[in-house]
């Protein structure tokens, strides 16, 4: 049930899916999982003979863990589409690589609502093992499909 909501509140698909597994979703938070895999199509590039996780897509894994998050509580989430506007004072404090098993804490600080869209305000940590790899704040806009 809870990974029928990540296909039902993303729009993302494979090879662009970042979040494996919803573990545990609340009013104001969710917890997900990420498997990191050798085969993941960036470690061809990044690095060769070093594979690193790229800080950017923690980043998003973050994201799309938050897209669940808001549209959880939403009736008709598909006709919502969560869109990242900004991330502040997020720190990579350690490097992931393949083998990694990733833990994503999303909380909920605010939410404004102005006309149809909603702008929802998080703070994220990414653990590895109990010890946090990335945090930071990131916010939001979800905005109704025009045609929706």
């Amino acid at each position: 049930m809870a990974e029928e909501l990540i296909f039902k509140s993303l729009p993302h698909k494979y090879p662009f899916l970042f979040i494996d597994k919803i573990v545990e979703i609340g009013e104001d938070y969710i917890i997900a999982q990420k498997n990191v895999s050798i085969n993941e199509w960036f470690f061809e590039g990044h690095f060769p003979g070093n594979p690193v996780f790229p800080g950017v897509i923690l980043i998003e894994s973050v994201a799309q863990a938050a897209g669940v998050l808001f549209l959880s509580s939403f009736q008709e989430k598909e006709n919502y589409l969560t869109l990242l506007l900004g991330v502040e004072n997020f720190k990579f404090k350690k490097m992931v690589k393949p083998g990694d098993v990733l833990i994503i804490k999303v909380k909920k600080i605010k939410l404004k609502k102005i006309g149809n869209d909603y702008f929802p305000f998080a703070y994220a940590q990414i653990f590895r093992d109990q010890e946090i790899v990335a945090e930071g704040n990131l916010n939001f806009a979800l905005k109704r499909y025009e045609n929706a």
